[in-house]
């Protein structure tokens, strides 16, 4: 009898355990990362493995045309891209973060750059990883925004370093019919850029 009962015990703590198994949910999963380091400006940063990634403009896109604010003797040092549409049915058509430095700078000069006239927008001062950037935006119009450009720059070693958080797009509605591209899922888009400068460190030595 006692057998009898401490297997029908035991096949219930079972059961219970199973369920639990099948109803929580699943511990948020790491995405695989590959580092980028500057080995002449002594910089790294880390992003997605499956992110398009150069550091050779043209490839996957144009520094000058998504950086207007960028000085002309600015140093493209690499860029990574979005690899696929998350809103495929909307207007959405690329998202980029550029890294360039500008040798010879000031921190007045610096801080310049990212701070191209928006209307209605100014720029200021961000700590990301420890770091202070003075971060500013940008835009681009056409018939709409087709182009957003979040600028973060810091004066280190008497150069500028620069990132510009790039998420561009077409216009839709009455010019092609396709759905514009939510203030959510910019900010989707654009949070998802911001991982990746959450991840910049300069080298100790």
């Amino acid at each position: 009898m006692k057998d009898w009962r401490f297997a029908l015990l035991f096949a219930i703590i079972i059961s219970c355990a199973a369920l639990h198994a099948q109803t929580a949910p699943a511990a948020p999963s790491q995405g695989a990362q590959r580092s980028f380091h500057d080995t002449a400006y002594r910089i790294s940063f880390d992003y997605p493995a499956d992110w398009n990634f150069t550091r050779r403009d043209h490839e996957i896109s144009t520094f000058r045309l998504d950086a207007r604010s960028a000085s002309r003797t600015t140093l493209l040092r690499a860029v990574v891209s979005m690899p696929e549409n998350p809103f495929p049915d909307s207007t959405f058509s690329g998202a980029y973060l550029y890294f360039s430095v500008t040798p010879h700078r000031n921190d007045a000069a610096c801080a310049r750059q990212a701070a191209p006239a928006v209307k209605g927008r100014r720029g200021g001062v961000s700590e990301i990883a420890g770091i202070s950037f003075a971060h500013g935006h940008d835009e681009q119009r056409a018939i709409c925004i087709v182009q957003r450009d979040e600028i973060y720059t810091t004066l280190r070693r008497g150069a500028c370093y620069r990132f510009d958080l790039a998420i561009n797009n077409f216009c839709g509605r009455e010019v092609t019919g396709v759905r514009d591209i939510t203030p959510q899922e910019l900010d989707a888009v654009r949070s998802r850029l911001e991982a990746i400068l959450a991840t910049v460190r300069f080298d100790t030595k």
